[in-house]
């Protein structure tokens, strides 16, 4: 099905074939001028119809795929953090979104270490597992014979938690210790009201390669946090406040290179001098470029 642009790019096409049609007819320079100045007006609102408006790919697939996550990630994130007028609460927003990022990488580990019983990390064990929630029984002795008519199987299912006892009991486990619990809180429902993990998830999924998905972890939580550190400095700014925090945290991955705005934020280690017959590798381009 051709899209709205496409009809659009079409109409004016034709509405231009008229002109030259009726032009054809008239040759004389009033209506030339006339064609020129349609042609004009066309081309500047349509534009070439086959041009390419999409900015190249970085030159890694890991990247490329975190690029797309980001489309989804980052606006969740940044209006999380505006959310919080104190320095000390974004402050803490960012640790624990941090420390959520880690934990999301973990797992997703994790997963990879148990294949043989991962039906895949988009989540579909968890719901296979919320499914069958309070239809479950533990029998006490396995050789306890039950009725076929199922009639004595409530007797050994489990009790039914109660929802926001067990999302303040996640939150307990989620939050850090001597963090503002404000920024904790907003951190912990950002990210559980949103779809993250699912979009990290599917993104990592279409790499296979080890490295790859370790590219595609150390980009992730790198860029996190320039782009947190990036959007703190805009608030803090707007708000007539320092910055509750002024640089990153998680490792900078080998060969990354930061640019434009985020440029100040970059604090290089210094290297020992190389000799000068060799050549340092070339890095892959920072998903963090402004």
């Amino acid at each position: 099905m051709k899209n709205n642009n496409m009809l659009s790019s079409e109409i004016k096409l034709r509405l231009l074939i008229r002109e030259v049609i009726k032009i054809k007819n008239k040759q004389n320079e009033q209506e030339e001028n006339k064609l020129r100045t349609v042609i004009q007006y066309l081309l500047k609102e349509a534009g070439e119809i086959d041009s390419d408006t999409q900015p190249a790919p970085y030159a890694s697939t890991a990247v490329n795929a975190l690029a797309d996550a980001f489309n989804q990630i980052l606006p969740v994130l940044k209006t999380g953090l505006r959310k919080l007028a104190k320095p000390e609460e974004r402050l803490s927003y960012r640790a624990h979104v941090l420390e959520k990022f880690k934990s999301i990488f973990d797992n997703f580990e994790g997963l990879d270490s148990e294949a043989e019983e991962m039906i895949g990390e988009s989540g579909l064990n968890e719901q296979e597992e919320e499914k069958e929630e309070g239809i479950t029984i533990k029998i006490d002795d396995p050789d306890r014979i039950m009725p076929s008519d199922g009639k004595e199987d409530d007797r050994f299912k489990e009790p039914e938690k109660d929802p926001e006892a067990e999302v303040e009991e996640e939150f307990d486990t989620f939050k850090i210790a001597g963090e503002n619990p404000t920024g904790a809180r907003v951190a912990f429902e950002t990210i559980n009201d949103s779809n993250i993990v699912q979009v990290l998830s599917d993104k990592r999924k279409l790499l296979f390669d080890t490295e790859y998905k370790q590219e595609f972890k150390m980009y992730a939580l790198y860029n996190v946090d320039l782009w947190l550190l990036t959007y703190e400095k805009e608030l803090a700014d707007a708000m007539g406040q320092m910055p509750a925090f002024d640089s990153t945290i998680m490792e900078k991955p080998s060969g990354a290179q930061i640019s434009g705005a985020a440029a100040e934020f970059d604090v290089e280690e210094e290297m020992p001098e190389m000799p000068a017959e060799e050549e340092m590798p070339p890095g892959i381009p920072n998903l963090g470029e402004f």
